[in-house]
This record gives C-alpha cells, sequence and structure tokens, in this order.
C-alpha cells in the first residue's frame, strides 16, 4: 500500500531525485507545452476509445422485441441459410435476404419491424402478430439482419399473420417483415 506522504509533490521533483535529460535540449515552458500536448493526445484517444462502438448488441424494437444484430447472421444462425426471394413488396426482384416463413415483404413492416394489430385489406381481415419464439438455433428472438451482395442491411421481423374473410376461415401463417435499416 502506498502512504500519502510517499507521493511525490507535483510542483517539484521527488527528494534525491536527478535531474531528467528528457526534453532537456528544450526551454522549460516548451518543454511544460509538450508535455500538455502528450496528455491532451492521452485523453483524446482514451475518451475516443470510449465512443467507438462495442460488440454488437441485440436491437430492441416496439413491444419490447429483440433481435440480432449482426450482418451476416452467424450470431442466430451459425451455419448460415439459404436467403428466399421476397414474395411481396419493394424489394421482390432484388437479393433475397430474409428466409422461411410462407411470405417474405416490406408490406409485413411497419417502422422496420413486423406489423402488430388488425389491418384490412379489401374483404379480407388480417391479425398481425410479432413473434419472439422463430428465429435463431440456440436462443430465439424476433428478427435478425442481413446484408446482400450489394452492400444494403435488411432486418427480417417475424410474425404470425391470421387470415378471415375471402375465402380464409382464420388460417395463420409466418410471415416474414423485411425493412431495410
Amino acid at each position: 500500500m502506498i502512504a500519502f506522504d510517499s507521493i511525490p509533490d507535483l510542483t517539484g521533483p521527488a527528494p534525491g531525485a536527478g535531474r531528467s535529460t528528457a526534453l532537456s535540449g528544450l526551454r522549460p515552458s516548451r518543454r511544460r507545452t509538450v508535455l500538455k500536448a502528450v496528455a491532451l493526445g492521452a485523453l483524446t484517444i482514451g475518451s475516443s476509445a470510449l465512443t467507438l462502438p462495442g460488440r454488437a448488441r441485440a436491437e430492441t424494437g416496439p413491444n419490447a422485441l429483440t433481435g440480432w444484430d449482426r450482418t451476416d447472421c452467424r450470431d442466430a444462425y451459425p451455419t448460415g441459410y439459404p436467403e428466399d426471394a421476397d414474395t411481396g413488396g419493394e424489394f421482390v426482384g432484388t437479393y433475397a435476404a430474409c428466409y422461411a416463413g410462407a411470405w417474405r415483404s416490406s408490406e409485413f413492416c411497419e417502422g422496420g419491424w413486423h406489423k402488430y394489430g388488425t389491418v384490412t385489406v379489401g374483404d379480407v381481415q388480417v391479425d398481425h402478430m410479432p413473434v419472439a419464439t422463430t428465429c435463431g438455433t440456440v436462443t430465439a428472438k424476433n428478427a435478425w439482419r442481413w446484408t446482400t451482395p450489394d452492400g444494403r442491411v435488411y432486418r427480417c421481423s417475424d410474425g404470425f399473420s391470421t387470415y378471415w374473410g375471402g375465402g380464409h376461415t382464420g388460417q395463420t401463417y409466418l410471415t416474414i417483415c423485411r425493412a431495410r435499416v
């Protein structure tokens, strides 16, 4: 343990200390300037390191749903997965990003996540319910991210959509919201 009285005084050299040869070629005022610059540089580097992004953390969406953050999906699916083309929406005909589900489309999205609630499309009522039980092989979450070969990143958010009317009698399907992030 260090005794308080053994800490050297900042205003002068420690008793019995010899003269430092570091920066000895500079005038005392210049030495202080150099030392201040070194200290400022260390503080700048230290504070910059605090603002750098850390490990990927699961993002949180509406209704406290969580998703995977990595853009190669290795956190959710360590061996990867075969992407499926979108079945509707604005990304039909582009690189596939999501997989599984009866349908994959931006039309199942609201605010970048799977819709929640009831909508009417023509004479069909659709009940959307995001779920956090299908995405991932070990730990299930609601969504994952994927980077397509053109460098664009998408969120694939899972949900169930139940259809009533127009020939449907309450059929429920796994549907995937594909949103650009």
